[in-house]
């Protein structure tokens, strides 16, 4: 009896430590593109996040869609990766197969993180209804526009302040800058952690979904439509919650 106790404390032991990650995780950062100081961005996010979270980091920085999807369109380019960091503004991609690719990465399995102008990034030149399309399924969420650049309260949803993306954090805190973004529509599976309210003198006038997660399709996501601006990116809520996140989504501990 002492024996089968033994080898059920070590078989038990084994494939708990096999399935944790040992040593920092491995992140690439996809980011470039318009209307965004990624250049500055990119500094920043790596930068601040090793410093709550162990990352050893890659950086695909690429401004120019057509070298990016290049990148993008080879068979391993995110092989060896414990998590994809999507932080970037490819709006006007209209090639299908090629998105339906890049989302095949994760529905293999590598967890997501996606923030900003990645919810406006490959679907609105597409065909055909926006829940429909695979970018925006992955991401859980259709995003649509944006308001004016004004500061905006940050919430936490009341039902999720447990959450270990968002537990410890301030309930309510404003951004020094935004631009907040529309969230018509929130999909299956997607649960909101916290929305973003800029008034209702502004577009849009009523809050909006500003973070989630999304565990579905064999991966998880977490996802937010902050920041626009490197003042806001600069921010310890934003860089917590962020780097909290990351550790969700890899499983990794908080």
């Amino acid at each position: 009896m002492k024996l089968f106790y033994f080898l059920l404390f070590f078989f038990t032991s084994f494939f708990s430590l096999a399935n944790e990650k040992e040593g920092p995780l491995k992140g690439l950062l996809v980011t470039g593109g318009g209307h965004h100081d990624y250049a500055t961005q990119k500094n920043i996010i790596t930068k601040e996040i090793s410093k709550r979270i162990p990352v050893e980091w890659e950086i695909l920085y690429e401004m120019d869609p057509r070298r990016m999807k290049g990148i993008l369109s080879s068979d391993d380019w995110a092989k060896g990766y414990d998590f994809i960091f999507y932080n970037f503004c490819f709006a006007r991609e209209d090639d299908s197969k090629f998105i339906d690719k890049v989302v095949a990465v994760h529905q293999g399995g590598v967890p997501a993180i996606a923030m900003h102008c990645a919810m406006h990034t490959y679907h609105p030149y597409l065909k055909g209804k926006p829940e429909d399309k695979s970018w925006n399924k992955m991401l859980g969420v259709v995003s649509q526009g944006h308001g004016p650049h004004v500061p905006y309260d940050v919430t936490i949803a009341k039902d999720q302040a447990d959450h270990p993306v968002v537990k410890g954090l301030p309930k309510k805190w404003r951004t020094p800058k935004g631009e907040l973004y529309m969230v018509p529509t929130v999909m299956d599976r997607t649960t909101v952690l916290a929305y973003g309210d800029n008034g209702s003198e502004h577009k849009p006038p009523t809050p909006q979904a500003l973070a989630w997660v999304k565990q579905k399709d064999n991966f998880r996501l977490y996802a937010t439509t902050m920041g626009h601006h490197n003042e806001t990116v600069s921010t310890k809520e934003f860089l917590d919650m962020l780097a909290n996140g990351i550790s969700w989504a890899t499983k990794s501990s908080l």
